[in-house]
């Protein structure tokens, strides 16, 4: 756990003016003249990808591994990230140039959604050579009260960057960068939109000085909502260095390409495929809820989906294609759930696991909604509507705890989103027979009906 930010810290007297802080930091890391001279950077990476839903286990976060290749020419606003998960993997290219994205998975370069475009301006502003020119070239830079955190004073300046306001922590015992602040929402990027206008901090530490006597950390811990999002590991960096020719190219094509068909939220897809099949219906569409259950002559939506937009056009096509209405939604996991802020807009109760609330809450209080409007389920509970009746109860997975399971006693249905494990799903099976439940078939996010694996 890193140490708590600066608004929840003990305030220390004022300190020297917010220039003369910068100043110093900047010359610590090499000089204005040295910093401002960077028009270009190769960085080789490790990327520690670390989930925001921990799924209710102690360290229990689904992390992943990155090693890629950073470079960038800030003269013209570009970024190439190479990337690779696994050895031996296809190596995926990304190119993000002024308005653009475009990526490559070995083959030709296809466009890239709009959501990497915001990620270039997040990292660019945070990259920490950058951020303290910013900031001292930033018209409302001003600075704050110390503070102390773990016993260590730090002055805190803020100021704007590329749109963003920052407030940068410099401790002062080293006159170096330690953290910067910001809040900011993703609404394009798939799996931060849930998360609505979030806290981020990114921590600096692990700091190296070059031979030409530039210095710069090689720890960047990115924390957002006070979790660990990604701790990214600089193993090498080279300033100034030369490029190919076309290490940022991207063709007059390519980038009506990407104008015509990138430029909107990465959940924004059609329900073309949503059908209903008998008691269930399947929307089909990334980011949608996982589906709905038929209750005697209404429905039960299966998750929220993923946002607002997601899940105002599953309503919508329930509303026009499905008979009865929608009596309410089970939201059995915390992964990609932003779509509870429109069930709260429509009245449309949510129920939750004893594990979920806190992250509903999150959703709700980030997309500015009522915290309340969510039901936390822990001892179960009978919804009955249109002459028949489910039964919600909280149930652990083996990698998710506190979340929901459902149970549909006239379909002989029962459904865990994160029950797609044969694992999971004979998890399942001893909490059905225990309680006496008859379940021939099962619901998952692999699909609303499949038969039960015992």
């Amino acid at each position: 756990m890193a140490c708590a930010p600066s608004d929840a810290s003990e305030p220390a007297a004022p300190g020297p003016p917010a220039t003369e802080v910068l100043d110093i930091a900047i010359e610590r890391m090499g000089g204005v003249d040295a910093l401002r001279g960077i028009e270009r950077v190769r960085y080789e990476m490790i990327t520690q990808w670390s989930g925001l839903d921990d799924a209710g286990i102690p360290y229990g976060a689904r992390t992943s591994y990155e090693r890629h290749t950073d470079v960038r020419d800030y003269s013209i606003d570009a970024w190439r990230n190479t990337r690779e998960f696994r050895p031996g993997s296809p190596r995926i290219v990304d190119i993000v140039r002024g308005d653009v994205a475009i990526r490559s998975f070995g083959e030709a370069f296809q466009p890239l959604n709009i959501a990497y475009v915001d990620e270039r301006r997040e990292l660019f502003a945070y990259t920490p050579d950058r951020l303290v020119l910013a900031l001292r070239d930033a018209s409302d830079l001003a600075g704050l009260d110390d503070t102390t955190m773990a016993g260590a004073r730090y002055a805190r300046l803020r100021g704007t960057v590329s749109g963003l306001p920052m407030t940068l922590h410099i401790r002062r015992s080293t006159d170096l960068p330690a953290m910067v602040g910001f809040q900011a929402a993703q609404p394009n990027d798939f799996g931060l939109v849930p998360w609505g206008d979030m806290e981020v901090h990114v921590w600096y530490s692990g700091w190296r000085t070059l031979p030409d006597g530039l210095s710069f950390p090689t720890q960047w811990v990115v924390e957002r909502l006070g979790q660990l999002y990604k701790r990214i590991t600089v193993t090498s960096a080279t300033f100034n260095p030369e490029f190919e020719a076309d290490s940022f190219g991207v063709s007059d094509e390519l980038a009506a390409a990407y104008r015509a068909t990138a430029t909107k939220p990465m959940h924004d897809l059609p329900l073309d495929s949503a059908r209903v099949e008998g008691n269930f219906v399947t929307f089909g569409a990334f980011g949608s809820p996982a589906g709905a259950v038929r209750i005697g002559d209404d429905w039960l939506l299966l998750e929220a989906g993923q946002a607002p937009l997601s899940t105002n056009r599953a309503l919508d096509w329930l509303s026009a294609h499905a008979d009865g209405k929608v009596i309410g939604a089970v939201v059995t996991t915390t992964s990609g759930n932003g779509g509870v802020a429109a069930l709260a807009d429509r009245g449309i109760p949510v129920y939750t696991g004893p594990g979920i609330g806190e992250h509903v809450a999150i959703m709700l209080r980030n997309q500015g909604r009522e915290v309340a409007a969510y039901d936390v389920v822990r001892e179960g509970r009978w919804i009955r509507t249109g002459g028949d009746s489910v039964f919600v109860a909280a149930v652990d997975l083996p990698d998710h705890s506190g979340g929901l399971a459902v149970y549909a006693p006239t379909l002989r249905w029962m459904y865990a989103y994160e029950a797609f494990q044969p694992l999971g799903q004979a998890v399942l099976a001893d909490v059905a027979a225990t309680r006496g439940w008859a379940v021939e078939s099962l619901g998952t996010r692999q699909a609303v009906e499949q038969p039960l694996v015992r």
